[in-house]
């Protein structure tokens, strides 16, 4: 089901139920409280997308709101309420759907508890210490998300623009459809108002995911060109990426030194299609030869650090991993894996970083035989 048909239904869904409790009940709270929660569900289905981490919910921002405007009870039960209603039309397996839903439950509930742990308190003027307690309690929210999706994954996320969009945004939907000392609050279109902001962010990381997405597209498709020519075995540069990441992680770097030496390892036979053939040189094509015609290449584009790793002068341990996991591949083509590791370690010690041989060792170990 298509993003939009799902907001559709959720939306409208939300909003009948608040048509329906302000025809039962004219100007009661509950109306608000129903409608917040229908932005709450419709938010479930809004996410952000940040590189390197996992996608954020708008709901974050809407759920700051009923912590702020409702009693813990009613606050709670909405929430679950909405978190149901947003799971009917996701298009994730029944069990992903319930592990979500009691996922934000939770985490909707520790935001509360933080909430209604501090503003009694009261330690200074009441517009201080309000924003102090809402920006207390959407952090919380943050980090019990990313604690949870730590435990799923094993890997911690940076903090990124997406959790300053999505707590400033609550914030602000919060005071404006509550007000603060005693002033006058806009209800439901303070919450409307300061959705605005949010929305954008929300539309700008989709774009920047569609970019990233074409980008890797494109990477992808020079990557099987070489192949294709000939000049390097199927399927070399996938299977190059995907061990060098792994030994990169292993390595303890960082997720954009990861995107870097992944692009260098599909895109590192390129420069083979810059160089005159054997036949016409008279003299072989030396391995250094084509690693820098890759750097230069890709020096001259928006992946220069990649080319970095590339170049055959450049030592750094992105680089020394690329070559050791590609001569690892070229060995497995026709030995065992015990044999093709063997065979590296009784090259010249002066070649490879041991370090770099001891973790792909662990990372073979661990993952199992690469396909020949």
């Amino acid at each position: 089901m298509k993003t939009s048909v799902r907001l559709g239904l959720v939306a409208a869904v939300a909003a009948a139920a608040a048509g329906a409790v302000e025809v039962a009940n004219p100007g009661g709270t509950t109306t608000g409280l129903v409608a917040v929660a229908g932005a709450v569900a419709v938010g479930e289905h809004l996410v952000l997308r940040p590189r390197h981490r996992s996608a954020v919910p708008l709901s974050y921002a809407f759920m700051l709101v009923i912590i702020r405007a409702f009693p813990a009870g009613e606050a709670i039960v909405a929430i679950a309420i909405a978190e149901v209603v947003a799971s009917l039309v996701h298009d994730e397996p029944l069990m992903r759907r319930v592990r979500i839903g009691a996922c934000r439950v939770l985490t909707a509930a520790c935001g509360l508890g933080v909430y209604w742990l501090l503003w009694p308190l009261h330690l200074v003027n009441e517009t201080a210490w309000l924003l102090t307690t809402l920006a207390a309690s959407g952090v919380v929210m943050i980090a019990v998300h990313e604690l949870l999706g730590w435990i799923e994954t094993r890997r911690i996320p940076p903090v990124g623009g997406a959790d300053l969009a999505l707590v400033a945004s609550g914030m602000l939907m919060a005071i404006g459809y509550r007000g603060v000392d005693g002033h006058e609050s806009v209800g439901l279109w303070g919450v409307l108002l300061f959705s605005v902001p949010l929305l954008a962010a929300w539309y700008s990381y989709e774009r920047l995911a569609v970019i990233s997405r074409t980008s890797e597209q494109t990477i992808l498709a020079l990557s099987v060109v070489p192949e294709m020519a000939g000049l390097a075995a199927a399927g070399h540069a996938a299977r190059v990426a995907e061990l060098a990441t792994a030994v990169g992680g292993e390595m303890g770097m960082r997720p954009t030194e990861l995107d870097d030496l992944r692009a260098a390892a599909l895109l590192h036979h390129l420069g083979h299609l810059c160089l005159d053939s054997p036949e016409v040189r008279e003299t072989p094509i030396e391995p250094y030869e084509v690693a820098d015609k890759g750097a230069e290449i890709l020096r001259q584009t928006d992946l220069a650090a990649a080319g970095d790793l590339l170049a055959a002068d450049q030592v750094s341990l992105g680089g020394q991993i690329l070559r050791v996991v590609s001569t690892y591949d070229d060995l497995r083509v026709d030995r065992p894996t015990v044999a093709a590791l063997d065979a590296i370690a009784a090259g010249p010690g002066f070649l490879y970083d041991p370090r770099v041989f001891d973790a792909l060792e662990r990372v073979v170990a661990g993952a199992g035989a690469p396909a020949v």
